[in-house]
């Protein structure tokens, strides 16, 4: 069912409304959240794929399913930014998800920041869709403050292998994620793909995985279930054993491995090339045996550019602050 959470006026017209999806009846349900940034479409559809799906079992079309607790979506958060295409709302340049808790009788970011986290705060579970930051690439993994045996069945139950723990500071005591903590729900955030794209196969692996959390959390039941569902381990990277490599030209970049890549040490990630002259002015390559979490995917870099961010457990590299770069010049 589509419930209006907030209405705004508009100077343009028609007023700013923000809705939520919501289905089954309990106190303490499961929340997911897209479309806290524009352009981080990913989580957009991949909501819009699990609204038809919910809709199509509460409806009876779908007879292997039975809804036996409660979800709400919210499919756009920052629906300006949407509109227009673009990561923040270009009137007041506020990324949404620094705003919270928000304040509703304050300027428009903060109203709706105020809806979502009112709306939210019974939740039993929270799931954040984002993607990548501007001008890079994610690999499908969850984002967690804390490592413990909640989260980690949490991860387990998504049936995704990878998650970052992050390291606080003064901008994340702003964002959803950190009240909902506070409020101990039980939730993660979920970083897959590039902003301005949607990679359907990344949004159907994710929509499964959310299915099996709903089935192994009793919220939702699967009539041709025999059998234990699919046992996942995930693997809990912490911020010392993340690798940056970066350039030390300018210039554009030419990627030679795709994202989510297992990279071995001395494996080349790809080379800075003169834009005047095509010259190759440097080659990048991995430092160490990892797993390519994160690629620049804009081509165009300047000196000190982040290009990739690789996971490594190496106890050397908790002590070593960036990436050995080779370069070769002609």
């Amino acid at each position: 069912m589509k419930e209006k959470i907030l209405s705004l006026p508009n100077p343009f017209g028609s007023n700013l409304e923000i809705y939520k999806n919501i289905w089954g009846k309990s106190a303490e349900p499961l929340s997911i959240v897209s479309g806290l940034q524009g352009d981080h479409l990913n989580g957009m559809f991949l909501n819009c794929h699990l609204t038809q799906f919910l809709d199509s079992v509460v409806e009876g079309i779908d007879p292997n399913y039975t809804l036996t607790g409660q979800v709400q979506i919210f499919p756009v958060v920052n629906a300006n930014a949407a509109q227009s295409g673009s990561r923040l709302w270009s009137l007041d340049g506020m990324d949404m998800d620094l705003a919270f808790p928000g304040n509703p009788a304050g300027e428009a970011s903060e109203a709706i920041a105020s809806a979502i986290l009112q709306n939210t705060k019974d939740s039993y579970w929270g799931l954040i869709l984002t993607s990548a930051s501007p001008h890079y690439e994610d690999a499908t993994h969850v984002k967690i403050y804390k490592s413990n045996s909640t989260t980690k069945k949490l991860c387990r139950d998504l049936q995704i292998k990878i998650a970052r723990q992050q390291k606080k500071s003064s901008d994340q005591m702003v964002n959803l994620f950190h009240h909902w903590q506070e409020q101990e729900t039980s939730s993660v955030m979920i970083s897959s793909g590039s902003p301005r794209t949607i990679n359907s196969k990344q949004c159907e692996i994710l929509f499964q995985g959310i299915l099996n959390f709903m089935k192994a959390e009793g919220i939702l039941k699967d009539h041709r279930d025999t059998k234990s569902g699919c046992k996942t381990k995930t693997l809990v990277y912490k911020p010392d054993d993340e690798i940056s490599v970066q350039t030390t030209s300018a210039g554009m970049f030419l990627k030679e491995v795709q994202v989510g890549s297992q990279l071995k040490k001395g494996q080349k990630i790809g080379e800075v090339r003169d834009l005047y002259s095509g010259k190759r002015l440097e080659q990048l390559i991995s430092p160490e045996d990892g797993l390519l979490i994160t690629l620049r995917q804009y081509p165009i870099v300047y000196e000190k550019e982040p290009i990739a961010i690789i996971l490594s457990t190496k106890d050397n590299w908790s002590k070593i602050g960036h990436a050995i770069r080779s370069i070769v010049k002609k």
